[in-house]
């Protein structure tokens, strides 16, 4: 999940950018604070406090503040004195402290405009932001050309959710001093929390051409890039902000973010590693840690890692859904009422996540939008621009996608691309696979106009598909990895769909349409979408009625399966399995003799625990068979030693179910609320076999027995299917595609 940032704060930090504030000027001692400096007399009394101020223009804060208690010691009643002690004070976070002694200084010289100034910016580190306003315009009223009254008056209000005073007030102070670089710096935190960041990265980049050695600059700097989808110069700008102060965790973390997201693994853990070095109570590197390390298949302790996150901030959102989802990863099922109670209100109140990890766990459509919604206002709102529809002899279409290689989504989507009617439409694939490969060839060979746009920018990015003058975009991600939701929250066509790689709401203004069946969202459905919901005449998908199955010869022993009896399948990332699917699942073992279950084996941790789990339901482990990745011919081929592919229940099998109704392999499902726990009904019922669709536990537990306990019911079955596959719209790409393109048809007549 990643997110990051979003205010010189080392208290929120999660995998979302947290914005530097630049409060006050860093002209000379460089602690966001301003020191009085105007001396003139030379009596030892003076040299004493010109002594201190030395000292603290230097850096040196430990001999500043002996000398400033000294001199209060020995009653020196001097404003400066009272008010550089307070910013001392502040900067040990003795903020209450702070206040009275800044407070002495107003006492001292009322008109002393620095010392007001200073104490707004205490109050708003005390959260107190209506003081911080009060004291703030105070200093403006004594002094009305103070540029730093009026730059910090602009975070102030910017904090009291009063962005166009922030901004208007800001810009004051740069009016004034047109060198203040802390003002441009504060100037972009506005513009971007308005939204407009392209003028925020300006305004950085103003500020670092005043002042290159300005760390909070480059850091915010870091933040705007990311979110323009420009990761190189993001990296480069928080490397340098690094360079300039590298005992700063948030830049650490920060540039671990974009590392990630680069897909440099490795050297994301080491920024996060050095992040914590830096600051060991830091919860939201500890999150973010583990995301990393269970991308990189270290489950254990990428657990460890949230956990720790957990025991830091209690209330973590992104360390409660890394912990979830990677304990989902590996089918551990412990503290599963923990869960249950973190999930009534995770990602709906408090901080957004990405709903994505979840839809596995709940089985709520109510709740997903509900993320959804969140997860997209805090994270993708983009200023949006209308798209006027314009005639063309050909409808122009565009796909965007990660995943146009070896991926469940391109191997559905292939022929699609293929079958397109060149003659009424321009097709274009905009690309930003990480790796290409055999499926990516496919793509370039499919007749569409392929255009690479993984090293472009976001804006870059929407420029070239407004330019292609597109009538339909169709987002073929969703919030999974590697999505480029700004691409279509910025808007690039006058009419922008949801389609096959996230089956679920986006909860976005700026997603107008979903794409579904009459199965997968039912009208009465329709409320748990943002989308206006298009149903094809049959199956959402169309399956690939090219694939090829492999025609070696195999046999049971070749997988470690018995000679005889039953054989249950399921092969869904184990991910997908729950305790719901599975206790049922060791029931028939239990009840049908001889019986086993044959599942894909996605890593060592779930093999290993689904052991564990069928131990403590007095079920042999023998009796469970993992069976490793084989290409997909390979891998097609072996469904055929299966009986009954058993389905899961809250993210059914999309592709692995279409694979086993191609090979001829009956699937059983129970049908839930969720667009992921419906799929496999509407392959069934596309296929005419709503018999193997059922509605609650006891009928799937029930069904599944009797199938199993009954060998003309499945060779019926299995009749049955390999009759309908050959008639059915399921496999059939070419009617698939019209039905498709007749949608597309209408959409761009209305």
């Amino acid at each position: 999940m990643e997110q990051i940032f979003k205010q010189s704060q080392d208290k929120k930090k999660i995998n979302e950018v947290k914005t530097f504030s630049v409060p006050f000027a860093l002209e000379e001692n460089k602690d966001n604070i301003t020191i009085y400096t105007n001396t003139t007399s030379e009596t030892s009394k003076q040299k004493i406090i010109n002594q201190a101020i030395k000292f603290h223009l230097q850096g040196n804060i430990l001999e500043a503040k002996k000398y400033y208690q000294y001199i209060i010691d020995q009653g020196f009643n001097d404003h400066r004195v009272f008010a550089n002690y307070g910013a001392i004070l502040r900067d040990l976070g003795k903020l209450k402290d702070a206040v009275l002694a800044v407070r002495e200084a107003i006492k001292i010289n009322p008109n002393f405009a620095e010392a007001y100034c200073n104490m707004g910016i205490i109050f708003k580190d005390l959260g107190n932001l209506q003081d911080a306003e009060f004291y703030t315009r105070k200093a403006i009223q004594i002094n009305p050309d103070s540029a730093l009254a009026y730059s910090n008056l602009g975070i102030i209000l910017k904090d009291l959710g009063n962005l166009q005073d922030a901004e208007f007030y800001t810009r004051k102070a740069i009016q004034i001093n047109p060198n203040l670089p802390e003002a441009y710096s504060n100037l972009g935190i506005i513009l971007k929390d308005l939204g407009n960041l392209q003028d925020a990265e300006f305004s950085y980049r103003k500020a670092i051409q005043i002042n290159p050695n300005l760390p909070e600059a480059y850091f915010n700097l870091g933040i705007i890039l990311k979110d323009l989808g420009n990761l190189q110069d993001a990296e480069f700008s928080y490397r340098k902000a690094i360079q300039i102060k590298p005992k700063l965790a948030n830049s650490h973390n920060n540039l671990g973010i974009i590392l990630k997201d680069l897909g440099k693994l490795q050297d994301a853990e080491l920024s996060y590693r050095k992040a914590i070095q830096i600051n060991p109570d830091y919860a939201e590197a500890y999150s973010n840690l583990g995301s990393t390390l269970k991308e990189q298949g270290n489950f254990t302790d990428a657990i460890n890692q949230f956990k720790h996150a957990l025991k830091l901030n209690n209330e973590l959102t992104s360390a409660k859904a890394g912990l979830m989802s990677t304990k989902g990863n590996i089918c551990d099922w412990s503290d599963e009422r923990t869960r249950n109670i973190w999930l009534k209100s995770l990602g709906i109140k408090g901080k957004a996540i990405n709903p994505w990890g979840l839809l596995s766990l709940e089985n709520n459509p109510l709740n997903h939008l509900k993320r959804s919604k969140k997860f997209y206002k805090e994270k993708y709102i983009r200023p949006t621009q209308y798209i006027k529809p314009s005639p063309k002899s050909l409808i122009h279409i565009g796909y965007f996608s990660a995943d146009f290689l070896n991926h469940p989504v391109m191997q559905l989507i292939a022929p699609l691309l293929e079958l397109h009617d060149k003659y009424r439409f321009k097709i274009y694939l905009y690309s930003f696979v990480p790796k290409e490969d055999e499926y990516t060839e496919r793509a370039k060979k499919s007749g569409c106009i392929f255009r690479n746009i993984k090293n472009l920018n976001d804006i870059e990015a929407v420029e070239l598909a407004r330019s292609d003058q597109l009538d339909i975009a169709v987002d073929l991600m969703g919030y999974t990895r590697h999505n480029r939701m700004p691409i279509f929250s910025y808007r690039v066509a006058p009419i922008q769909i949801n389609y096959l790689g996230y089956n679920g709401s986006i909860g976005s203004d700026t997603i107008d349409y979903i794409i579904a069946d009459k199965i997968t969202i039912p009208r009465e459905y329709e409320k748990f979408y943002s989308e206006k919901v298009i149903r094809l005449p049959n199956c959402f998908i169309c399956d690939d009625h090219k694939k090829e199955i492999s025609k070696e010869s195999i046999s049971r022993k070749d997988f470690n399966l018995p000679d005889q009896g039953f054989i249950f399948t399921c092969f869904n990332n184990n991910y997908k399995i729950t305790e719901k699917e599975f206790n049922i699942w060791m029931n028939l073992l239990r009840k049908i003799e001889g019986s086993v279950l044959w599942l894909y084996k996605a890593n060592q941790w779930s093999m290993n625990n689904l052991y564990k789990e069928a131990s403590k339901r007095k079920v042999d482990r023998d009796r469970i068979i993992f069976s490793e990745k084989l290409p997909m011919s390979k891998h097609l081929a072996r469904h055929s030693l299966g009986d009954l592919a058993l389905d899961t229940f809250n993210y059914n099998g999309g592709v692995t179910s279409s694979n086993a109704l191609w090979t001829g392999l009956p699937v059983l499902t129970k049908i839930g609320q969720n667009f992921t726990a419906r799929m496999s009904a509407s392959l069934l019922t596309s296929l005419g076999l709503p018999e193997l669709i059922t509605y609650s536990e006891s009928e799937y537990e029930d069904k599944a027995l009797y199938i199993a306990s009954n060998s003309e019911e499945i060779i019926r079955l299995k009749s049955k299917l390999n009759k309908s596959k050959e008639t059915s719209p399921l496999f059939n790409s070419k009617l698939f595609t019209q039905d498709l393109e007749n949608i597309y048809l209408d959409l761009v007549k209305k």
